[in-house]
């Protein structure tokens, strides 16, 4: 199929922004690559009978041409190798489903709609989950999209892990990460929190979304979490960290924050 490309040029805050506002809002044919340190190319690709979406027309992309779904599709691909998830796993982008039993490594294959693990709120997210995940941990994964987050729980003792996602494409792609990585993953269709069941508590709850999403059901996650437990949250823009904190004051505390460029993860506990 022959798609036509629009080009932006970024800074680290645009490029930030427009990936969030992406997010956000479903979008997902859009592809970055780092010209030097302080700029990015970004293009987004359309099908012939796309027009660019409203939500990115106040911003100056160009019209760059037409390219092969294969050639951008094999660029993107070609851009996936092997990296750190956190100190102490490294993720495999693969080709074809492939088993990874190795302890200390995780495989995935990389799809159009759903992360890769190398944005920064993902290594955040499983940074956090493998400093406070214990043997036989309950795990809640919101928002799960590959199922990396889950897998990791698994892979690293956790005795259950739990994937919501909205998107039945996202479901799928959970249970192929999972047969990946020879583990075992509950994945529910899910609209935030409607799968669970009221008697459903765990140790941990990790969600990887941005702000305007977690908004929707945070705070419904104290009745699923256990007294005891974890929430963590990733895909906070530095920016609105403070104020969205501000929201949740009266529910949780915080236990540690990490930043990572312009993102910014937290730990909570109930109060």
């Amino acid at each position: 199929m022959l798609y036509r490309y629009f080009t932006l040029y970024a800074d680290e805050k645009l490029l930030s922004e427009i990936e969030e506002l992406c997010l956000s809002e479903g979008f997902y044919n859009f592809f970055s690559e780092e010209i030097d340190s302080k700029l990015w190319r970004v293009k987004v690709y359309l099908e012939s009978t796309e027009e660019l979406p409203a939500f990115l027309r106040r911003y100056s992309f160009e019209f760059g041409g037409e390219e092969l779904e294969a050639k951008w599709w094999k660029k993107f691909k070609d851009s996936l190798k092997p990296f750190m998830l956190t100190p102490n796993t490294k993720l495999i982008p693969l080709e074809e489903p492939v088993r990874i039993t190795d302890e200390g490594s995780m495989g995935i294959i990389p799809g159009r709609a759903f992360g890769t693990g190398q944005h920064e709120t993902t290594k955040l997210a499983a940074l956090f989950l493998e400093r406070y995940l214990k043997t036989g941990a309950m795990v809640l994964d919101v928002g799960a999209g590959t199922g990396i987050l889950s897998a990791l729980a698994i892979k690293k003792g956790a005795s259950k892990a739990v994937a919501l996602d909205i998107d039945k494409a996202a479901i799928e792609k959970c249970r192929e990460t999972a047969w990946i990585n020879n583990v075992s993953i509950d994945a529910r269709v899910s609209d935030f929190l409607s799968a669970l069941e009221p008697g459903e508590h765990f140790d941990i709850i990790v969600s990887n979304m941005i702000v305007e999403l977690l908004k929707g059901f945070v705070k419904e996650t104290v009745k699923h979490l256990k007294s005891n437990g974890v929430l963590i949250l990733s895909g906070i823009l530095t920016e609105k960290f403070d104020s969205f904190m501000d929201t949740l004051e009266d529910t949780f505390s915080i236990l540690e924050t990490e930043e990572l460029n312009e993102w910014k993860a937290a730990v909570l506990k109930r109060r």
